[in-house]
């Protein structure tokens, strides 16, 4: 089979071209993969720290210090915020922050939200 002259090189023009796509999607297939840990992370740390508000006489800053004691150890996130709102009811918890950046130029927020009832003791004649 006989070439053409003008379709020398085409084959290196073609990978020139469609590398640099094909890695950024590799890249945002991963960023995906960081976001979705990040969010498993989230979710987790807001079952901690709603773990350790229901119980009676826990504090605020003590469900926070659980909260952040287990991003410290197993998250990934960045600029983390954590609510807690404790109600005479249930406890809410709201956890978010920033998974981690690996393509540039978009930003990956996560959010997760935990609630229980409030702990209490009901005396015996009264349940």
């Amino acid at each position: 089979m006989k070439r053409c002259r003008g379709e020398a090189g085409l084959t290196a023009t073609q990978l020139a071209v469609m590398m640099p796509a094909l890695l950024f999607w590799i890249m945002l297939i991963v960023q995906y993969g960081l976001w979705v840990h990040a969010k498993q992370v989230a979710t987790a740390a807001a079952a901690e720290a709603v773990d350790v508000a229901q119980v009676p006489g826990s504090t605020t800053a003590s469900a926070e210090a659980a909260a952040r004691s287990f991003l410290s150890q197993s998250g990934n996130l960045v600029h983390i915020t954590i609510d807690v709102t404790p109600t005479a009811e249930q406890v809410t918890v709201r956890v978010r922050g920033q998974a981690p950046q690996l393509v540039p130029g978009f930003s990956w927020t996560v959010a997760a939200v935990a609630q229980a009832p409030m702990e209490r003791y009901i005396p015996q004649p009264a349940r």
